[in-house]
């Protein structure tokens, strides 16, 4: 067949199936795969199911990505896998070191908080790495990265009931001394730096890998209120690995790392809920005022009072022993301990130059991770079993700052520092209510109506001003804040103290030690057949310890009240806050594969997946708050073909799925409270993955992805907040679960001669629309009208009408001069689309928080090999 008639082939198939339908984030392989003899689409070797396996062979919606081609594509951090893999969908609350993963719509949701454990588990050289905070810093000199879509309860367990990332980086190859350096440019004065250098010290016995990469660059966003560019990039990273084989059977690898990444951090966008997209304090980045400086911001700026850097680190050791018995059984040993720290110093959450909503995020985590596993493999038989021991820890201190801008405008009235009527709304706290919150027919005007009626001798707050200026918000749709309407100034006039500012010290530990034996066993039945049945059963507890809030005065500097526990006026001995809960739970699943041809295999799966529970930590304003989240769990039905035809020059694999999902963890902001919730749901779809080439020196890969999730069967538990949403979530949407990804792409060696090539590298990923949140939306139809008459809307646009879909385009031009020179010009973003990944309705300050993606970037790398 010539090389034209197989291209109109191939095009026309393509057509057949739904081009662009389908795709290969496998096209390249790793350092350890080879190539079809007939020059087709190269094998990739993956351990996804604990023992090297060629990816076609594993019956399971797994995809590969070699270091060349995470190289090729331009992929140095977590969110470019999103245009790579279907149905994985990427966000990030603050920067790209906390990545909050989604498989085929199972993710952490919009939560936050860097001590909540991701239901996508992340994985580097086998250690399962829980501190969401440091799930970015992985990617330099990595050899391959694999995702596990579905639920991964036998070999990975708790917390992977989306899946499972695994990264792995180069180890020496005890092969010879060779190396590379990497240098970059990109715009907004970023400079990169990447090298690796393997060195022999024992041909095949002894050998040592050093790696490290560093970036600098100014910022792409402009913040007026300080004059200063944000969203910069300073990071550094390095990583040294020993690896030694005295015998055949004995292979020892030891790997010591670091990173840290430091950058001033982007601003959220604030688009105000009210009248005029103004928020409660009658703010807008659109109004020409004298707060964005005379005139409306630009797409690239956001007045912040309170922006500040970003801090993650991380840094610790992995061990791995593996030691084959005998010719059936290894033995093998993975050990990791690592330390992580994340601070945001502070974080502006209201996304304006007024000092309304502020928060310092501070978490610092310990980890182990201890898996024992044995590998037995014979003509019919392949078994992995084990035992796993880990326990992390996290403790964090947060320092809330809401409504500050009253402060300096109390005490200029002259209200003493010692004055405290901060505005806390839980039974502890609430002392006073007006008299028209209990009585409705009660008016501005109307005797007695912000009478003052004690509900709680015990209280400090009198809610009665609060309570007052919440009212009018929604009867005016307007905050005129601080004056306040008819309400508040009607509260005034009958003797209730102003509310005042919430400025606090929050602290508490989150320790999560966890036990599991599994067992996972594949029988060859035929030739053709293949059944696995594996089971893992764990045992975790988690405990919520040292809890501790307090709240200061008026000042800032004296501690009035304590809040968790509570106690007024503060008291500096009160016990802390410490819980407990424990869940063990059997998950496991059964696999039948059936090789209906040599290059078609089909699978059905029934698997079940574990998320292990949690403590609504960060709620911070009473007791009644900290309560514990049940354990998720998904049952997976999954039903997938695994194909390659035409001389191995096309691959096709599909997958079609359906998940009940029981307890999905997820977040609501209440006033200016955060709340872990948990729903039941449901989630159907399927993957298409093509991978299709043509001719030599040429490939093309597309991959489609379809959602469809929704929430259904709850209902509110009296005796269990986490039930206790503030309105119906049924028949909603999953939060980051669009309902069609599409990426596309392709490899083309425009010519080659002798040792120089010329490559062109394209992708095309388009992301659906998807909501941020449980409450799709919220009621209204059509989903961007006012809200009711004299009420304001209960979320903006953003939300209601959900996060619209967008198209992302990235390409890369190599330039290979030798074999050790190579220079490449790459963009990102291409046609610099202005879209958000993340979002965070706090209507307590009338206003949509959202995380705006990078625009586009662009630069130019030179490696050097030696």
């Amino acid at each position: 067949m010539t090389n034209k008639a197989f291209l109109a082939t191939c095009l026309s198939t393509t057509m057949l199936i739904g081009w662009p339908a389908a795709a290969l984030a496998q096209e390249a392989p790793p350092a350890d795969s080879g190539t079809s003899d007939s020059g087709g689409i190269a094998e990739i070797v993956v351990t996804a199911q604990k023992r090297a396996q060629n990816l076609q062979d594993v019956p399971a919606a797994v995809s590969a990505i070699g270091g060349d081609a995470l190289e090729a594509r331009g992929i140095n951090e977590t969110s470019d896998l999103m245009g790579a893999v279907p149905s994985l969908q990427i966000s990030t609350p603050y920067g790209k070191t906390q990545p909050n993963f989604s498989l085929r719509g199972i993710s952490v949701a919009n939560e936050f908080s860097a001590s909540t454990a991701s239901p996508v588990g992340v994985y580097v050289d086998e250690v399962y790495q829980s501190f969401r905070a440091s799930h970015g810093g992985q990617l330099y000199d990595i050899d391959r990265v694999e995702v596990l879509r579905g639920p991964q309860g036998t070999l990975y367990g708790r917390n992977t009931t989306g899946g499972a990332i695994s990264f792995f980086t180069r180890k020496p190859s005890l092969a010879g001394d060779e190396g590379y350096l990497t240098l970059g440019y990109a715009n907004y004065h970023t400079k990169t730096v990447e090298g690796g250098f393997d060195k022999t010290i024992i041909p095949d016995i002894l050998g040592i890998r050093v790696a490290g990469t560093v970036a600098k660059g100014g910022g792409w966003q402009y913040n007026p209120a300080q004059d200063r560019k944000v969203g910069t990039t300073d990071s550094i990273a390095g990583r040294v690995s020993l690896r030694w084989r005295p015998g055949d059977a004995l292979d020892i690898n030891l790997k010591l790392y670091a990173a840290k990444d430091n950058p001033w951090g982007a601003n959220a966008y604030s688009i105000g809920q009210l009248g005029g997209g103004q928020d409660v304090v009658g703010y807008s980045r659109f109004d020409a005022s004298p707060l964005n400086g005379g005139r409306a911001l630009g797409k690239n700026e956001v007045s912040a009072d309170a922006g500040g850097k970003r801090l993650s680190s991380s840094k610790g050791v992995a061990l791995n022993i593996s030691y084959e018995l005998n010719d059936n059984f290894t033995l093998t040993s993975i050990t990791g301990y690592d330390t992580g720290k994340y601070s945001t110093s502070p974080n502006d959450c209201d996304g304006s130059p007024i000092d309304l909503c502020s928060i310092r995020f501070n978490s610092s985590s310990k980890n182990f991770n201890q898996d024992l596993r044995l590998n037995y493999s014979d003509d019919s038989i392949d078994f992995v079993g084990g035992l796993y021991y880990g326990k992390d820890k996290i403790k964090t201190r947060n320092e809330p700052d809401f409504f500050g801008a009253l402060r300096p405008m109390l005490l200029g009235l002259g209200v003493p520092g010692g004055y405290n009527n901060a505005a806390i709304g839980t039974p502890d706290s609430i002392r006073v209510l007006p008299a028209f919150a209990l009585d409705p027919t009660l008016t501005p005007g109307t005797a007695g109506f912000c009478d003052p009626v004690v509900v709680n001798p015990n209280g400090f707050f009198d809610a009665r001003t609060l309570v007052a200026y919440q009212t009018d918000i929604a009867i005016n749709n307007t905050g005129n804040f601080p004056a306040g309407g008819a309400y508040y100034q009607g509260c005034l006039a009958a003797g209730a103290g102003p509310f005042g500012p919430i400025l606090g010290k929050q602290d508490f530990d989150i320790s999560r030690p966890s036990k599991a034996i599994y067992g996972d066993l594949t029988w060859k039945a035929t030739d053709r057949l293949t059944v696995a049945v594996g089971l893992r059963y764990t045992m975790d507890k988690v405990r919520f310890l040292n809890g501790s809030t307090f709240i200061y005065s008026l000042d800032g500097t004296t501690p009035a009240v304590n809040l968790i526990p509570y106690a007024f006026p503060y008291d500096p001995d009160l016990p802390k806050m410490n819980l407990q809960e424990k869940a063990n739970r059997l998950t496991g699943r059964v696999n039948v594969s059936y090789e209906f041809a040599d290059d078609i295999m089909g699978y059905a799966q029934y698997s079940r997946g574990y998320r292990s529970g949690s403590y609504n930590g960060l709620a911070y304003q009473g007791t009644n708050q900290v309560y514990y989240i049940k354990p998720e769990k998904v049952n997976a039905y999954e039903a997938g073909l695994k194909t390659q035809f035409l001389d191995r020059r096309v691959q096709l694999n599909l997958a079609g799925f359906y998940y009940d999902y029981s307890n999905q963890q997820t977040t609501q902001v209440v006033g200016a409270t955060t709340f872990t919730r948990s729903a039941n749901g449901r989630v159907w779809g399927g993957e298409a993955e093509l991978t299709v080439q043509p001719m030599d020196g040429l490939q093309l890969n597309t991959a489609f992805g379809y959602l469809n999730s929704k929430y259904k069967g709850n209902v509110v538990d009296p005796d269990d907040p986490a039930t206790q949403f503030t309105r119906n979530v049924n028949g909603n949407p999953f939060p980051n679960a669009p309902k069609v990804t599409i990426n596309a792409g392709f490899d083309w060696e425009i010519f080659e001669k002798g040792d120089s090539k010329l490559t062109l590298r394209g992708d095309a990923s388009y992301m659906g629309k998807y909501y941020f949140d449980a409450f799709g939306d919220y009621g209204l139809d059509p989903c961007d009208r006012p809200g009711a008459p004299g009420a304001a809307r209960p979320a903006g646009v953003a939300f209601t009408c959900g996060n619209p879909g967008y198209w992302l385009l990235n390409s890369r031009l190599t330039f290979q001069a030798n074999e050790n020179l190579s220079v490449s010009a790459w963009v990102k973003n291409l046609t610099n689309k202005y879209y958000y990944t993340y979002g965070l309705n706090i209507d307590v300050f009338g206003l949509d928080y959202l995380n705006r993606g990078t625009p586009r970037t662009y630069g130019v790398e030179a490696t050097f090999k030696f």
